[in-house]
């Protein structure tokens, strides 16, 4: 068994994205992190808490996650924009 820590409340999942990313200015619209917070907010995905994971937190399945094509490469998309 395992235990991850992660939220679906959008701000906290921003500020933990935030401190992963120092050297990056990510905020919470279209261009950054915008539509991956829209995910969180909607619990289809959650955002590991970096103070439990460290610096190589993971997006994981939200409560809502349905397993599809359409949804991962959704997700996927929106995750992108942290690693230009």
């Amino acid at each position: 068994m395992s235990f991850s820590f992660a939220t679906c409340n959008r701000k906290s999942a921003l500020g933990f994205i935030q401190k992963v990313y120092p050297s990056k200015k990510i905020t919470d619209t279209k261009d950054s992190a915008g539509s991956l917070l829209d995910f969180v907010e909607k619990d289809i995905v959650r955002i590991q808490d970096p103070l439990m994971h460290g610096d190589n937190i993971e997006v994981i399945p939200g409560n809502k996650w349905v397993e599809d094509k359409v949804t991962r490469e959704a997700v996927i998309l929106a995750c992108e924009v942290f690693h230009k």
